[in-house]
């Protein structure tokens, strides 16, 4: 490359090298490519053409234009970048530092913070609180403001010395007057003071001396309390060696009791004691009967009373047993309320009083019917439970408490439900949303509590079986769920039943109904 070459190439780039400069310097691309904006100013405070534009202390432009109004205001134009954008109500100001250039400042409104706890994304401005991207007229355009220069701070602090040598002034004429009354309430403090101190004095004369005579009543009260005890001393000893000699007298009593109470070869001595009885009473009066009210053959009397009898024995053993368990045992001589036998008597002859005659025929095949039947319901029975719910008026997350209303028809069976303790299984909602019940039930007479498996969910139960009693269900452990009815007898083998599923909770639902147990 020749040397002429070479010096036109390097004077290429000093060109190009010297506009990016001028580029760079003079914010020639924003004054350009963005848009032109005025702000009215009182003052332009010095700003000259080329300042550069802070917004929120970033640069976004330069100062492109300052116009001198008729009414010797000024009208600022800048050149801002294209993706700026000034919310309406921010401030402007020309900022004249005390050395340096001054600059522009614009100054947004401060948004609210979000809520504490929460972190939300900034809330973008809307379009109609932005102003326009171009120069406005005069009248439409925002106003600034300049700031105080050292001079303007110099006479507002001339002001300001001003006011406090008049205060000065003032403070200097009231003195006398101030001195005067301080000195006045010094000495009113001074007496109050002294009046003080003497009625200390004196209450701490009065209190001492409530001390010394109620020391005195204290000492004599201790002595009489001395010498009462001194005195009846030997009493309180007596009192003491009785109570721990009786004390020691029912530990001794309440132990043999607990033994008595907890040994199985007693109870079941006193349980084979009473069957013995039982039957032989049954054979006796049986037999009596028989002989009665057979006539014929003697050995067809004889058949017909021990077939008889061994059926009535069989089924007062099997009564028996199943009182021994918990269940209802119908033994006369046992069990209160107990039907008790025949006793012969003459044809002029009234039975005693208390006792009831069976029936004169077939009295042994209906006394086994009976048995039967009562064994039948000792082990097992049905309870078979009809209900209708209100209209649903809260809906909720419990899969059992839809919008049906009913009928829902629940089936139980219940095993041993007259001893110490029983079981139940079945299923609720028959043909609809189906869930299933298997618990265990301690009974201690009319109270039945247990748990285990209800509405497919772990839970516990209890209910009190009286004519007006009270039923009560806890389940889920998730979500736990409280149901409550009251019972309302309806003889022996139905009872009326009104109450609430999910008792705790908006979504709560009346439930009422039948329920058969047979």
């Amino acid at each position: 490359m020749s040397r002429q070459a070479q010096l036109g190439l390097f004077a290429v780039f000093a060109v190009l090298l010297l506009f990016g400069i001028f580029y760079v310097i003079t914010d020639y691309g924003t004054r350009h490519s963005g848009y032109r904006f005025g702000v009215h100013f009182a003052s332009a405070a010095g700003l000259p053409t080329g300042a550069q534009v802070f917004f929120s202390g970033v640069t976004v432009g330069t100062v492109d234009q300052i116009k001198l109004l008729p009414d010797n205001t000024v009208d600022v134009v800048m050149a801002l970048q294209n993706d700026i954008n000034i919310p309406k109500g921010s401030r402007f100001m020309i900022q004249a530092p005390i050395t340096g250039t001054p600059n522009m400042i614009i100054f947004p409104p401060v948004q609210p913070p979000p809520p504490p706890g929460t972190s939300a994304p900034p809330t973008p401005i809307p379009a109609d609180m932005i102003w326009p991207k171009r120069e406005l007229p005069l009248s439409d355009q925002p106003v600034g403001s300049s700031a105080p220069t050292f001079a303007d701070m110099m006479a507002e602090g001339q002001g300001e010395v001003k006011r406090l040598d008049d205060m000065l002034s003032t403070l200097q004429k009231r003195e006398p007057v101030l001195l005067s009354q301080l000195s006045t309430t010094m000495s009113n403090i001074e007496s109050m003071t002294s009046q003080m101190k003497g009625s200390i004095s004196e209450l701490t004369g009065t209190m001492d001396q409530t001390m010394q005579v109620a020391g005195g009543h204290i000492e004599n009260m201790t002595a009489t309390l001395d010498t009462t005890l001194n005195r009846n001393q030997y009493r309180i000893d007596s009192m003491l060696t009785s109570l721990d000699q009786t004390a020691v007298a029912l530990n001794k009593s309440m132990d043999a009791l607990q033994s008595m109470a907890t040994d199985p070869r007693l109870k079941g001595n006193l349980i084979d004691t009473t069957a013995n009885i039982r039957m032989l009473t049954g054979n006796i009066a049986t037999l009596t009967g028989d002989l009665r009210n057979i006539s014929g053959n003697p050995q067809t009397q004889a058949q017909l009373r021990d077939t008889v009898a061994n059926l009535d024995a069989t089924m007062q053993k099997a009564d028996s047993l199943l009182g021994t368990l918990g269940g209802r045992s119908h033994v006369y001589g046992v069990d209160a309320g107990a039907t008790p036998y025949p006793v012969p008597k003459g044809p002029n002859q009234l039975p005693p009083p208390g006792t009831q005659t069976p029936p004169p025929n077939g009295s042994g095949v209906a006394s086994l019917k009976r048995g039967l039947g009562n064994i039948v319901s000792n082990l097992v029975q049905v309870q078979l439970r009809l209900s209708y719910l209100s209209k649903q008026t809260a809906t909720g997350p419990n899969p059992l408490l839809t919008g049906d209303q009913g009928p829902q028809a629940d089936f139980n069976a219940l095993l041993l439900p007259h001893g110490p303790v029983s079981a139940m299984i079945g299923a609720n909602d028959i043909g609809g949303k189906t869930t299933y019940n298997l618990a265990g039930m301690k009974n201690a007479g009319l109270l039945h509590a247990g748990g285990g498996v209800l509405y497919s969910q772990l839970g516990v139960m209890a209910s009190l079986d009286t004519p007006v009693g009270f039923e009560t269900r806890v389940y889920n452990l998730r979500r736990p769920t409280l149901d409550v009815y009251g019972n309302f007898a309806l003889g022996k083998f139905g009872k009326a039943f009104v109450g609430q599923r999910d008792l705790t909770r908006p979504q709560r639902r009346t439930v009422y109904g039948l329920q058969l147990q047979f």
